[in-house]
Order: structure tokens, then sequence, then C-alpha cells
């Protein structure tokens, strides 16, 4: 499914770069939220059909402005997928079918993973702010289905990355949270779980000759192909492993958007015949330190974006993808879109 890959090689320059693989296109939004925004952690017609009082709802308020991008719409409601926050905070919410829930009780606090990445988001400056929170097992994390035809449950995984070149990955299990906290942690997929994912990494390591406390006499330089999320796990830390720290800051963010882009899954890549495959449907890149936030469509090839140029008052939205259409959204064209923001309501509040 998802890809995420942090390109903190260069040190004043960290970027990172995700693929968003999915069955098919989904309604997506670029949204801008500003600072101060009463939130709260799911609608109150999911809490009553889930069992959650009103009062076990989670409810934040934004310290930080940011831009995301949203899947949904209003009928469905709307799921929080990337985005980056004015401080240089990254959140990717990607699938992981290897994380384990527990249904709700009568305790505690709950929180929607479809609302976990703007939570994150609105709440820390950086990733170690954030590693300490979701440590100290504050909040709960229930799944929602995601808005859209598959009706699927938002089982996710955050990865977290910062200007400061800090990253982290945060697993469910069991219904608790697991945080791999290191700068190290670059690349991440949808499975196994990330104890595994590293393991793996130092098998590939050490066949590439690149393992500091063992070594193998004849290193094998090549990137394994393939669409699993291990396949592509493998193929990301490859090309990033071997990759020349950047010259400029530019340079650092294509070298983001190209290390990722050699992780795409094809339109069309159906290898099963299956009624649905996953493709790789857009990828968003994040210049932490330039405050521009990129989606690259894939169904019409245009990339757009949003900065921190102007400061952001009001909750705003554009419309960038339709959902089951490879068409372009009429008026959306490649670069800048800030001129079509809309005035409208939060969604998450």
């Amino acid at each position: 499914m998802c890809t995420r890959i942090f390109n903190n090689l260069k040190a004043d320059s960290p970027m990172t770069a995700r693929n968003m693989d999915w069955l098919w296109p989904v309604n997506a939004y670029f949204y801008t939220f500003p600072a101060g925004a009463n939130c709260r952690g799911m609608d109150l017609d999911y809490a009553r059909e889930i069992g959650i009082s009103e009062s076990q709802i989670f409810n934040w308020r934004s310290k930080y402005s940011s831009i995301s991008s949203l899947m949904g719409d209003k009928s469905q409601g709307f799921a929080a997928v990337d985005g980056l926050n004015d401080q240089g905070l990254v959140a990717n919410g990607l699938y992981d079918e290897s994380g384990t829930y527990t249904e709700p009780t009568r305790e505690g606090q709950y929180l929607s993973a479809n609302r976990w990445v703007q939570f994150a988001l609105d709440s820390f400056k950086n990733v170690n702010e954030a590693a300490e929170y979701f440590s100290s097992q504050a909040v709960n994390i229930v799944p929602q289905p995601l808005p859209d035809p598959s009706n699927m449950p938002s089982l996710l995984h955050l990865t977290l990355s910062d200007s400061s070149g800090d990253s982290a990955i945060i697993e469910i299990q069991e219904g608790n949270f697991v945080v791999y906290h290191d700068r190290d942690f670059r690349v991440a997929t949808n499975e196994p779980d990330y104890a595994t994912q590293q393991t793996l990494l130092a098998y590939w390591r050490y066949i590439w000759g690149l393992n500091s406390n063992a070594s193998t006499e004849n290193p094998i330089s090549s990137a394994p192909g393939g669409n699993s999320p291990t396949q592509r796990f493998e193929r990301a830390s490859y090309y990033l492993s071997f990759a020349d720290k950047a010259t400029s800051h530019h340079e650092a963010l294509t070298q983001a958007r190209s290390l990722v882009a050699s992780c795409a899954v094809p339109v069309g890549f159906n290898p099963y015949h299956e009624n649905e495959a996953s493709y790789t449907i857009w990828a968003n890149t994040a210049d932490h330190i330039g405050g521009k936030y990129f989606l690259t469509n894939t169904t019409s090839m245009n990339t757009v974006w949003l900065s921190f140029e102007e400061p952001i008052t009001t909750c705003q939205h554009v419309f960038l993808q339709q959902e089951k259409c490879a068409t372009p959204v009429p008026g959306v064209t490649a670069g800048d879109v800030s001129s079509l923001l809309r005035e409208c309501s939060n969604p998450f509040s």
C-alpha cells in the first residue's frame, strides 16, 4: 500500500515523501487549519454507534496551524492522511495491517484514527514532544470506517518527522502505543511491525555490505523489486542507503520525491487479476524548513502545493481529486493553489 521516506541526509534540509496507495482514487482535498481551533476526536453519531459516551470523546485545542491532505466528503466524513504544521512537523497516517486495536470500554478518552494525523499536527512542535506524549498512553485510538467506497476500518500507524531531522513511528498493538523513536528510522511501509522491518533492514544492509558490526566479502548492490510492503521497504531503504547527500535545499526536495517515486505502484498494476488492486494514487512531499507541502496527483500528472508564506487564520480547502475518476478536478492545475482555497467549516470541530 503506502511508503514513507524521510530524507534527512542533508541535515539543514530534511524532506519527507510519502506514496498514498489505494484501491482507487478518492475524494482528496488540501485543507488549511488555523491555530486556536477547538476539535473533537469523533462525531457524536459514531461515538454512540461504538458505545462511547459524549464525555469520553477526546477534545483538543490546536496549538499550531497546518496544511493537510484529507480524504472523504461531507456525507461520509473526512480522514486526515498527511500534513505539515507551521513548526515543521510532518505526520503521515499509513494503513497498518499488523496493528491490533482493542474495543472501547467505559473508561478513558477516545480519538478516531481518522483524526489522529490532525491531532498530532495540531498538538506537537516536534517528534520528541509527540513521542513522549504517546508513550504516556494519554488517549485511546479507535478505528473508524474510512470515508470511501471500501468502508474498511482505519487501522493506522503514524510516522512523524521534523525540521531537526528526528523521526518516529508509532504503532498500536493490543490497544497500546508502541513508539519507535530514532532519527535513523527513515523508511516505513504498511507491514510487518516496525521491529521486524528493522530486522529485515539489518539483513539487507549486511547483503549490501553496509553493516558496521558485520561484513560480507561479496556485497550485492541490487534493489529488490515487487509491490509488497516488504519489497517496497527494502527498495526504499536501498536507494536511500546509497544516495549521496544533496548539495542544495532544492536538490534535497527533488531527491526525496524521486526516492519515493522509485517505490510507486503503477496505475493498473494487477498481477492477480483481482476486482480491485492497490496502486499509487498520489504522493506527498513536505519541505520541513521551507514550509511547503506538495501533492503529486497520479490521475492528472499535476503537482500542486501550499505554503506557510501567508499566515493561516481560517479553515479553508481546495478539492484536488475526484473519487473513482481518472480526470483532474476542473480548475485545478499544477503549481501554487492558494488562490483556489475557499473558506469552510473545520470538519474535525
